[in-house]
């Protein structure tokens, strides 16, 4: 199997970061959906998240990795993250049609950062490791969430 570059474990983690703490109870399956090709059990995809409320995470700042393999890399993420309140009386949303842009490779769990149904907060900086892997099934680079490090090396 291919060896997990750096580049490419940042990139990837700090994709997977600001969809997983990204979320809206208004698409709730939206989450999953996305979450769903980048994890090696697919039924991780409802982890972390209750199925209440509103976040939206960007920027992500991959740091610090460790590389216990070539195909296994922890990556430490910052990701910003702001989190909503629902609006009071809460407005019938208006529809958005948008063509996707050139480059587009896949969705995002993150909602639109401007809904009139929800007022948004102040954003905080969240941080995470992420544990990248190869997939056995076809080698891409996929989260794995059962890896744990071992806290005595």
């Amino acid at each position: 199997m291919e060896p997990i570059g750096e580049l490419e474990a940042a990139s990837f983690a700090g994709r997977f970061a600001a969809d997983w703490q990204s979320w809206d109870e208004d698409t709730p399956t939206r989450r999953a959906e996305v979450l769903r090709s980048l994890l090696a059990d697919p039924r991780a995809c409802t982890w972390g998240w209750s199925g209440e409320g509103r976040q939206r995470a960007d920027s992500p700042l991959p740091g610090r990795m460790e590389f216990r393999s070539e195909i296994v890399v922890f990556v430490e993420v910052t990701v910003r993250v702001t989190s909503y309140a629902r609006a009071c009386p809460q407005p019938d949303p208006d529809p958005v049609r948008t063509e996707d842009p050139y480059g587009v490779i896949a969705e995002s769990s993150a909602p639109a950062e401007c809904d009139p149904r929800w007022v948004g907060g102040q954003a905080r900086w969240v941080r995470m490791t992420v544990p990248v892997t190869r997939s056995s099934d076809d080698g891409r680079l996929v989260v794995d969430p059962e890896l744990v490090p071992d806290p005595s090396s």
